[in-house]
């Protein structure tokens, strides 16, 4: 038993703690009631050793935060949150009788109307989130709990958003992220930009996880599967994922095409946002099917046409970092690591070298061999344009292409931008930039298709002359005098700002 569990009896909030639901790396799940209604509640507290670390508190509260911000009835509700007198930052979340995800998953595989139900559901939850610029990058079944209704229908609730990543908060601010180069979530679901370790991770790494999830429930088996992380990571990178209808025939053709469309490698492969996904998931929309793919060879992408419509638990794992492990031969891995390019070259360099093997040749006659192969087809011509796209957060900023004797340049237009521009080595060199934000410089070559993210840097307020500082203090003294009483500052979204 770890020594967090002596909070078992005592009271934080209003209410008090009677057992253990969870813990993981960044902290613990306990479960509560209040003394007097009775109400249930789960509290999610962070490690006493963690919170002497500011940039883990911020990202501990953010979590709060972000699901404050979202208020939709498929994710969790945030009901209080503060500090323990010893100094334990905590949140007071609504307490969920019902199972996860994964325990439903691990009895097999779904029916096409059960994922019809609960992955709408989850689309649209997840669409409410990336509105309001918040990805979550920690999706799996371990972090969706199914409850049932009095009607008998399941409801979904999504978990955890220890590691979700706010783009932009209401005032156009940046908000709290994880380090660069910091790579979070489970790799049997992570994107292959996540695996990539890409600084740059947009709301479509929610859309490939989805449908990672979404193939697991029909299939019975997620798309990828490995003996280790690298391998795994390979997979997600650099194979095409295997067709749904190989493993789950029964699923409607509209089903099993959104499905695939959403495991595209690109994100602009992929769907453009959720809505479009539940859409194509549950029959509003038609994706054009592809031919049947001959082994080795990419499918054909998807495109969307519209059609008439023919749809046919505990809390245990609310910790941040706190994993279920899944049947075997599933695993499940979490990997808060920092990864470098020499991870992926690794990476690489396991697929393309072959496993040794042994082969027998039966000898052959003249009368039985075979024609001589014919030549390889000639390789395609490269490409002589490459894409560049640029992108900043907060919204609203301006891309320049800086020029000789030119203080900004030529304005660009608003980010994000995308040039096509010849291929080449020669570097050109651009600015970012956004009222009340840093200036940003940055060198790019056209060397190949990329994208480019910055993000910019607030100007802190100019400090007031000590005139108008004396005549602020003297503005609340006078203010104080009258007997009205200041009131603790709260942010525009609705939440206390913590003191410590």
């Amino acid at each position: 038993m770890s020594a967090t569990a002596s909070l078992i009896n005592q009271t934080i909030g209003n209410y008090r703690v009677s057992k253990l639901l969870g813990e993981g790396g960044m902290g613990v799940v306990y479960l509560a009631q209040h003394p007097v209604i009775g109400r249930k509640v789960a509290i999610k507290l962070l490690h006493a050793v963690l919170a002497r670390d500011q940039d883990i508190v911020s990202r501990f509260f953010n979590e709060a935060r972000a699901i404050h911000m979202i208020a939709h009835e498929n994710i969790v509700e945030i009901l209080d949150f503060g500090q323990t007198t010893d100094g334990q930052p905590y949140f007071i979340m609504e307490y969920l009788e019902g199972e996860s995800l994964s325990e439903v998953v691990g009895r097999g595989a779904m029916s096409p109307d059960q994922v019809t139900v609960i992955g709408g559901q989850m689309c649209r939850a997840l669409g409410a989130a990336h509105a309001k610029g918040i990805v979550h990058r920690d999706l799996k079944p371990h972090n969706v709990q199914m409850i049932t209704k009095p009607d008998g229908t399941p409801l979904v609730k999504i978990l955890d958003f220890g590691v979700a990543k706010i783009l932009a908060s209401p005032d156009g601010a940046q908000s709290v992220k994880t380090r660069t180069g910091s790579l979070m979530g489970t790799p049997l679901y992570m994107s292959p930009e996540q695996c990539k370790g890409a600084g740059t991770l947009d709301h479509r790494t929610d859309i490939y996880s989805l449908g990672v999830m979404l193939f697991e429930m029909l299939a019975g088996r997620p798309p990828f599967t490995a003996e280790g992380v690298g391998e795994l990571f390979a997979k997600h990178m650099l194979e095409e994922a295997p067709q749904l209808s190989e493993f789950a025939p029964q699923v409607p053709a509209y089903m099993t095409a959104a499905i695939m469309r959403s495991l595209q490698k690109e994100p602009r492969d992929r769907f453009e946002s959720m809505e479009e996904f539940r859409k194509a998931l549950v029959g509003e929309v038609k994706l054009a099917g592809a031919p049947a793919r001959a082994p080795g060879t990419r499918p054909s992408l998807l495109s969307t046409q519209s059609l008439s419509s023919k749809a046919s638990t505990t809390l245990s794992s609310a910790s941040s970092e706190i994993d279920g492990d899944l049947a075997s031969p599933q695993r499940s891995w979490k990997v808060p690591a920092t990864v470098g390019g020499l991870a992926a070259a690794a990476i690489v360099a396991f697929l393309v070298v072959p496993k040794g093997h042994k082969e027998t040749a039966a000898p052959v006659t003249a009368a039985m061999r075979a024609p001589a192969p014919a030549p390889p087809p000639l390789a395609p011509p490269a490409p002589k344009t490459v894409t560049l796209r640029f992108e900043a957060d907060p919204v609203g900023a301006h891309l320049f292409a800086k020029q000789d004797g030119k203080k900004d340049g030529k304005d660009l237009g608003e980010i994000p931008v995308e040039l096509q521009l010849p291929k080449g080595n020669d570097s050109s060199d651009y600015l970012f930039k956004l009222a009340g934000y840093r200036d940003v410089s940055l060198t790019a070559k056209p060397n190949a298709n990329r994208t480019l993210h910055v993000s910019l840097e607030k100007i802190a307020a100019p400090t007031p002359p000590p005139q108008a500082a004396d005549a602020s203090k003297h503005h609340a003294a006078a203010h104080h005098a009258g007997g009205k009483k200041t009131k603790s500052p709260v942010d525009e979204d609705g939440l206390a700002t913590p003191s410590f």
